[in-house]
């Protein structure tokens, strides 16, 4: 069953979930080379993440962030203090035309998909050539896939070939991949301030033992176009989180 929009947002408000989105997005945006202007879109619940990259933006850059969240999930409002630059979409119809966006950030987006290759076509459509998507889903090889408690419980955890295979079919094949959040999601008082040395510590015993998984690649515009090209046909709905 697919967290709310509710519960996602109370995650990323306690000790674990500050701590998961920073870890999170210092490996996203460490795959990212400085933008300067474009637009990014963030598919599922991105926000804790763009926020990140709004801090660190450079003075100069104009790059432009939109954060699309599924119907089923719900929206909230976002930046909290400026006009929203957020939207419920129909994940495999995004209001957006072709070629649109210069990078596509997928967090809690592709293992709630019940069409994941539809939903990696539609991220095919809107991507620029040459465009990036960055795709977060957890890790079915460790313990966060079975946290309940947290976003990364639910829906369904890859394992790195079944990510790599269904990206690469369709016409987004992985260049870059690691896993991040190495420490099990323990709730136990004290627990959050291991978790960056847990990074250091467990991350040198292998790379694919992190409860996140995290793989990058670039548009492929050349061979046969993924099947079932749609239209987009969905209209943005705006609202405010209490």
């Amino acid at each position: 069953m697919r967290p709310d929009v509710l519960t996602i947002h109370r995650f990323y408000e306690t000790p674990l979930g500050v701590q998961t989105a920073q870890l999170l997005a210092e490996k996203i945006t460490g795959y990212l080379p400085p933008a300067t202007n474009g637009l990014t879109v963030g598919l599922g619940y991105c926000l804790p993440y763009f926020d990140y990259m709004v801090e660190r933006q450079a003075a100069t850059s104009s790059e432009r962030f939109l954060a699309l969240m599924p119907a089923q999930q719900g929206v909230c409002h976002w930046p909290t203090t400026q006009a929203s630059c957020s939207c419920l979409v129909d994940p495999y119809h995004l209001p957006l035309s072709d070629s649109a966006a210069e990078r596509v950030i997928l967090v809690h987006a592709l293992e709630q998909a019940t069409k994941p290759a539809s939903l990696l076509r539609e991220v095919w459509r809107v991507l620029a050539p040459g465009g990036q998507v960055v795709i977060v889903v957890p890790n079915r090889l460790r313990t966060w896939s079975n946290a309940e408690a947290t976003p990364f419980g639910h829906g369904r955890p890859y394992s790195k070939r079944q990510l790599m295979t269904l990206m690469g079919e369709q016409m987004l094949p992985p260049d870059r991949w690691s896993t991040v959040l190495m420490q099990p999601p323990f709730t136990w008082p004290g627990a959050t301030k291991l978790i960056r040395s847990s990074e250091k510590i467990i991350g040198k015993l292998g790379k694919n033992l992190g409860g996140a998984l995290v793989m990058v690649a670039r548009k492929q515009v050349y061979g046969a176009m993924p099947k079932g090209k749609a239209k987009p046909n969905t209209m943005p709905v705006f609202t405010h989180m209490q």
